[in-house]
Order: structure tokens, then C-alpha cells, then sequence
């Protein structure tokens, strides 16, 4: 197959999640928290009057304290890739610059629907069926939000919400005529 056919079949779409303000609560109480545990040295030293074990211990916990907050910050920030390369289908998550974790793979044949994530496309396919919700999406009021459902490797039925992205959606219908492409799609 020539490098021309190879890329007609292939899409990668990835893109970061809204942050919530509960992701706005958990990235300062993690400020809070490091701030904090690099204060040990110095509130042990005024509690116990041995001042010796802040002037050493406080450069100790900042120098070792600052990469380490830096390494678990990431934890914080999602971002969602998906790959589609002929009849696959791969998600995976992304924290800051971390080895993507997959989620989620299968093939497109086996997608029972995929669809906008409209409330009438979600009465429609009846996706309170399912027996897991995963949501994968930038927000869950995004223009571009779609659902779809499969199963898993373990055999039970996945609701997967994610952004659409045309090219990726083409593909799938390609191999699946249950995958609709809207033509709102912005990407």
C-alpha cells in the first residue's frame, strides 16, 4: 500500500479537556498541599524550638519537593488522543507530557453506534443500557461531542463520549455504516 492510501486511512485527534472549577479546586489545594509539606521543616523547627532542622531540612524538601511537585502536576492536566487507522479505533490519555495510557480499543466493525451526543440520538440508541460511561471530551456542551458504544475486552458494553473530528469519523463509516458524520463537525 503506498504512503497516499496509508494516510486516507489513518487519523489521530487529539485535544486537551475544559478545565471545571472542580479542576481549578484540586490544581490549588495541590499548590496548598506542596506549599505545605515544604513548610514541614520550618514548623517542625518552631514547634520544637531545634532551629538546626529547619536550616537543614528546608533546602532538603524544597530541592526535592520542586521536581516532584512539577513530575505529579501533570496529573492534573488530561489531554485525550485518539487514533483510527483503518478499521481501529484506539483512545488514549495524556497527562502534560507523560507515555500515553490506553484506554480504550477496538475495532470499528464492532462499534454498535456512533453518533452526536444529542438528547435525541440518546433516546434513540437508549445508551442507559451500558454498563460503563467513559467521557473523554473537551466539556460535555461541546458542539463537537459524540457518543458511541462497543464492548470492551472484558465484554461489557462501553458509552464513550468524545470529540468528533470529520476525517476519523469518515474512516469509521467507511468500515461501519453505523457511524453517522455530521457535517457541523468543526475539525
Amino acid at each position: 500500500m503506498s504512503d497516499s492510501e496509508q494516510s486516507t486511512n489513518t487519523a489521530e485527534y487529539s485535544y486537551e479537556k475544559t478545565l471545571t472549577g472542580a479542576d481549578r479546586l484540586k490544581r490549588v489545594l495541590y499548590v496548598c498541599g506542596v506549599i505545605l509539606i515544604m513548610l514541614i521543616p520550618l514548623i517542625v523547627a518552631a514547634v520544637t524550638q531545634l532551629w538546626y532542622v529547619g536550616i537543614v531540612g528546608m533546602p532538603l524538601f524544597v530541592f526535592l519537593g520542586v521536581p516532584l511537585a512539577k513530575f505529579f502536576f501533570r496529573y492534573l492536566q488530561a489531554e485525550y488522543k485518539y487514533t483510527v487507522e483503518r478499521s481501529s479505533f484506539k483512545m488514549e490519555l495524556i497527562h502534560g507530557k507523560a507515555k500515553p495510557k490506553l484506554l480504550y480499543q477496538t475495532d470499528v466493525r464492532d462499534i454498535e453506534f456512533a453518533a452526536p451526543a444529542t438528547e435525541e440520538n440518546k433516546q434513540k440508541y437508549n445508551v442507559s443500557d451500558a454498563d460503563k460511561t467513559a467521557c473523554c471530551w473537551i466539556s460535555g456542551s461541546s458542539p463537537d461531542l459524540y457518543m458511541m458504544i462497543f464492548k470492551d475486552g472484558s465484554g461489557k458494553r462501553v458509552l464513550l463520549y468524545f470529540e468528533g473530528c470529520r476525517k476519523a469519523l469518515k474512516i469509521m463509516n467507511y468500515y461501519n455504516k453505523n457511524v453517522e458524520v455530521s457535517n457541523d463537525l468543526m475539525h
